[in-house]
């Protein structure tokens, strides 16, 4: 398979399978389509950068659904990390990430967009996220080390126990969002560095991937085999949970995109 050559914009596009990344240090694959029988367009959009001397930059952005313009808002927040100077580190990210949003907000279109960045520099990830597209990063015998929480109200009950994961991904206000990028009161959530073990694997995805899968479903699918398999395996199973719902069963319609990334 041919190797997509960073910078990538994906932005409205459908990948029919994973496709690797050609990266100067580790590795990454990449994906992105609509939910299956979606008639409109995808309105997710993802992008792997790298900078100088030795960083790379995944992203995954995904137009809030009953809003306007989603695909459009999205595409702005990725486009606003591609155009970002070199040397862009650290609270770089989340500067790029409010100009998208003042940009959004400026349009007064009523946009708006999730995102979830992993910035790795030098073997060190740094995860900066607004909304419900997430994080995390599994070592090779499944210890979660990072996960960043969703912004929403179902998500921060997850997080603080007042939900378990099975009533947290059953729940019918899942969707609702306390933060976004193209509100005035846009934040973004920066979580401390990590160094990265050699086997690690980062993933960072839209909400059609988290609100579809069981973590310990994720965690299986991604710490061992080639990342190509890995991705396939995420991509294969959270389609057919969207197209084929069961009681008791997370099953949520929505744009699926993900990246996952390996130092080695």
């Amino acid at each position: 398979m041919a190797r997509l050559a960073p910078p990538i914009t994906l932005c409205g596009t459908s990948l029919d399978v994973p496709q690797l990344v050609a990266l100067p240090q580790g590795q990454a694959v990449a994906f992105t389509c609509t939910y299956p029988g979606r008639l409109n367009g995808n309105e997710d959009a993802v992008g792997v950068f790298t900078r100088e001397p030795a960083s790379v930059v995944l992203a995954v952005a995904d137009g809030v659904g009953g809003m306007p313009h989603g695909a459009a808002a999205a595409k702005d927040v990725i486009e606003a990390l591609a155009a970002a100077p070199g040397d862009t580190t650290g609270l770089g990210v989340a500067e790029c990430i409010h100009q998208a949003s003042d940009s959004i907000l400026a349009r007064g279109l009523g946009a708006a967009s999730t995102v979830s960045v992993l910035e790795i520099n030098n073997g060190t990830l740094t995860s900066h996220h607004a909304g419900d597209s997430a994080a995390m990063v599994v070592g090779q015998r499944g210890r979660t080390k990072l996960r960043s929480n969703c912004h929403s109200p179902v998500g921060i009950s997850e997080s603080s126990g007042l939900l378990s994961e099975q009533q947290a991904l059953l729940h019918p206000r899942r969707n609702l969002l306390s933060n976004m990028v193209g509100d005035v009161n846009l934040w973004v959530e920066s979580m401390p560095p990590l160094a990265l073990a050699t086997r690690d694997t980062a993933l960072v995805a839209s909400d059609g991937l988290w609100d579809n899968l069981y973590i310990a479903e994720i965690i299986d699918a991604i710490r061992r085999g080639t990342l190509l398999q890995a991705a396939g395996k995420l991509a294969e199973l959270a389609l057919r949970r969207m197209s084929e719902p069961r009681p008791g069963v997370p099953s949520k319609p929505d744009d699926l995109s993900f990246i996952l990334y390996r130092p080695s």
